[in-house]
């Protein structure tokens, strides 16, 4: 290789290796994603009340519903959701031999400035309640998801349950 050569691609690597040396090496830290734990009780009264039965039928001892309608509002706590009204629309099944069932359903949660809404799963076990939700925010609350489980009983046509929920804020 000529002397020039050498010289030429010398110079170059110093030149690429001061670049590479002023550029740094970690990544940017990521932003904070606030994280809100909530947790409230919601009741509802079966039959009477803020609970619409909808569609109902009765096949071979199975109780099928379709598009049952709950409505309240989340009254306890001082999370960023308590005052607003909520609104579950449902259907399922339930063996009226074994109190055994599963339900599948949307709801969305209102407030003054926003609502967070989605979908929930859940399964009915003799006088138990339980399930899974999932829901993305709107309005104030573009961009932050919720997600949560419940556990509840029933007693005399009451449901009487405690909701755990994360609420957490989108990313910059």
């Amino acid at each position: 290789m000529p002397k020039k050569a050498v010289i030429i691609t010398v110079l170059l690597l110093l030149v690429l290796a001061e670049s590479a040396i002023a550029i740094p090496k970690t990544k940017p830290p990521k932003p904070d994603h606030p994280i809100i734990e909530i947790t409230f009780t919601e009741s509802a009264t079966l039959g009477a009340g803020n609970v619409y039965l909808g569609n109902q039928q009765i096949d071979a001892g199975i109780l099928y519903v379709q598009d049952a309608i709950s409505t309240g509002s989340i009254g306890n706590g001082d999370s960023p959701i308590s005052g607003f009204e909520i609104l579950t629309s449902l259907s399922g099944t339930l063996d009226l031999n074994t109190y055994l069932g599963s339900y599948y359903g949307e709801w969305i949660i209102t407030g003054e400035g926003g609502t967070f809404e989605g979908s929930i799963n859940g399964k009915v076990a003799v006088a138990t309640i339980s399930g899974r939700f999932v829901g993305q925010g709107t309005g104030d609350f573009e961009g932050h998801k919720i997600k949560g489980t419940f556990e509840g009983s029933i007693n005399n046509y009451q449901i009487e349950m405690t909701i755990h929920a994360t609420i957490t804020s989108k990313a910059n």
